[in-house]
C-alpha cells in the first residue's frame, strides 16, 4: 500500500508523457528494462531532480499511469489470435497479433464469453498493467468479441456442439405453454420497436393479458449480462408468471450475439418459467431460441403463439357450447326411454319369465326322454353281458365242467388222481365219474413255450 501511495505522489508532482503508452505497444518482448529507460527518458525531459525508486514503486508507478490513461470502456485492441490456452481451467492466456507487433492477454475464464481459436480474428477490452511479482506487461481483459461473419458462425457452430452434447437442445425437456396465461415477463428493450408489436398483437387478440416488462439492453456491450439478470430476476417470482418471453427485433449476425451468448443460453434452459423466444430473423436461428421451451420467429409470432385470437376463441366456444347442449338433450331423450321402458318393466318382466319356463320344460321332457333311451340301452347291453359270462350258457353249448367233492372246478390234469371220483356238470344234470388212466397233453407244455 506505501508503494502504491508514493507512486501516487510522484505522478502528482511528475510529469508523465503519453509516449511511454505508446512504448508499451511497439516493444515485441515489452522488458521491464525498456520500460524503465522510457520512463526515466521522460522523467529527464521535464525534471531536472532525479527521482529513485524501488521496483515495486516503480511498478505501481506505471501500472497507476496506465490505468489513468484509459478506462475498459475506451480501450480495444483488434487483432488476431495465437497461442490460446487455457492453465487450470481458469486462466485464459493467448496473444493478439498483427503484422508489425504482438501482445500478450491474460483473463479469466469467466469472462470469456465466445469460444475462440488460434488464426480467429477478435476485439479484446481491458486495462494494461504490468505484473509486478513477474515484471510482465499484458492486456487484462475483460471482454472478448468477434470480428467478421466468418469467426462468428465458427465460434457459433463450435458452442452449438458443445452445449447440444449437455442436452440444452433435446426436445424431450421441452414443456408446453398454457392456453390462456394471466401473467407473462416480458424481457425486451422498451425502445424496440419489436417490443411494440408484441404489445399491440396481444392486446389485439387477447386483451387483459398482465406484462411485466424487464428492460434489457439486446445488443452491443453488457447485453448479454443484462438478459441473464432479467431472467433470472423473473424467476424469483417464478409461480406468479406462466411464461417468460424473450423477443427483440431482426439484425446482423454481431447485433445478434448477446442471443447466442452461453450464459443466456445457460439462463434459459435453468427457467423454472416455460419459456418463448422469438428473434426478428428468419435465416438464422439463434442458440437462445434453440434453448427455448417454444420458439417463434418474429415478435409478432411469439404474441400469436402465446395468446389465442380472441374471436376464434368465442366462435370455438360457441361451437362447444351448441355440441355440449346437443348432447345434454340426447342424453336426456334416452333417460326418458329409460324410464318409460322401466315403468312396463313388471309386465314386460313377468312375459319373459313365462316364456323362459315355457322354453326350460320343453327343453327337460327332451333331455329326460333322451335320457331314459340312454338308461334302457345300457341296461340291455348289461343284460347280454352277463347272459355271455353264465357258465350254463357254456353247458349249453356241450362243454361238461367237472367239479371235485367240494364243488370247486377242476381246471388242470394235476388236480385228477387215478381212483379218486369227480362229479361232470352237465347242461341238463350231473354225474360222478371214476378217473382210471390220466393223460397228459402235450398242448400245455406248448402253450408254455408260446
Amino acid at each position: 500500500m506505501n508503494s502504491v501511495a508514493n507512486a501516487k505522489n510522484v505522478a502528482k508532482n511528475k510529469v508523465v508523457s503519453r509516449s511511454l503508452i505508446k512504448d508499451l505497444f511497439y516493444f515485441n518482448n515489452f522488458n521491464i528494462y525498456f520500460l524503465g529507460i522510457s520512463i526515466l527518458a521522460t522523467f529527464h525531459l521535464y525534471s531536472i531532480d532525479m527521482t529513485i525508486f524501488t521496483v515495486s514503486d516503480f511498478l505501481a508507478h506505471i501500472n497507476d499511469t496506465l490505468s489513468r490513461a484509459w478506462n475498459v470502456s475506451e480501450l480495444c485492441v483488434e487483432g488476431e489470435v495465437s497461442d490460446f490456452r487455457v492453465s487450470q481451467g481458469q486462466w485464459v492466456n493467448f496473444s493478439l497479433k498483427d503484422d508489425n507487433g504482438l501482445v500478450p492477454i491474460f483473463m479469466t475464464v469467466w469472462n470469456l464469453r465466445v469460444p475462440i481459436e488460434d488464426g480467429m480474428r477478435v476485439q479484446v477490452y481491458g486495462m494494461p498493467r504490468i505484473y509486478p511479482k513477474f515484471g510482465k506487461f499484458s492486456l487484462s481483459a475483460e471482454r472478448v468479441e468477434l470480428v467478421g461473419e466468418g469467426a462468428l458462425k465458427k465460434a457459433l457452430a463450435a458452442l452449438k456442439l458443445k452445449l447440444e452434447k449437455e442436452g440444452l437442445f433435446d426436445p424431450a425437456r421441452k414443456r408446453q405453454l398454457v392456453t390462456i396465461p394471466n401473467r407473462i415477463a416480458l424481457i425486451a428493450s422498451r425502445e424496440s420497436a419489436a417490443y411494440g408489436d408484441f404489445v399491440r398483437i396481444i392486446n389485439e387478440r387477447w386483451r387483459g393479458l398482465e406484462i411485466d416488462l424487464y428492460h434489457v439492453k439486446v445488443q452491443g456491450a453488457g447485453a448479454a449480462e443484462d438478459i441473464v439478470k432479467a431472467i433470472k430476476q423473473a424467476n424469483q417470482n417464478h409461480k406468479d408468471y406462466d411464461a417468460l418471453v424473450l423477443t427483440r427485433g431482426g439484425g446482423s449476425l454481431e447485433e445478434l450475439m448477446s442471443f447466442n451468448d452461453e450464459q443466456v443460453v445457460r439462463a434459459i434452459f435453468a427457467s423454472k418459467i416455460p419459456t418463448l423466444v422469438g428473434i426478428g430473423h428468419e435465416r438464422d436461428i439463434s442458440l437462445a431460441e434453440e434453448a427455448a421451451d417454444v420458439r417463434g420467429s418474429t415478435p409478432t409470432d411469439c404474441a400469436r403463439r402465446l395468446v389465442p385470437d380472441r374471436q376464434d376463441f368465442l366462435r370455438n366456444l360457441s361451437y362447444q357450447s351448441s355440441a355440449i347442449e346437443k348432447n345434454i338433450n340426447n342424453l336426456i331423450e334416452s333417460w326418458q326411454r329409460s324410464l318409460g321402458q322401466a315403468i312396463q318393466a313388471p309386465s314386460n318382466w313377468l312375459a319373459q319369465q313365462k316364456q323362459f319356463l315355457l322354453h326350460s320344460t320343453s327343453k327337460l321332457d327332451a333331455n329326460m326322454a333322451q335320457w331314459f333311451k340312454a338308461l334302457h340301452e345300457k341296461h340291455r347291453s348289461l343284460v347280454r353281458l352277463l347272459a355271455s359270462l353264465d357258465p350254463k350258457g357254456v353247458l349249453a353249448r356241450g362243454y361238461t365242467m367237472l367239479c371235485d367233492a367240494r364243488g370247486r372246478a377242476l381246471t388242470s390234469i394235476s388236480s385228477l388222481a387215478i381212483g379218486s371220483t369227480v362229479t361232470a356238470v352237465m347242461r341238463d344234470g350231473e354225474g360222478d365219474l371214476l378217473v382210471k388212466q390220466i393223460r397228459t397233453d402235450d398242448l400245455s407244455e406248448q402253450q408254455k413255450l408260446l
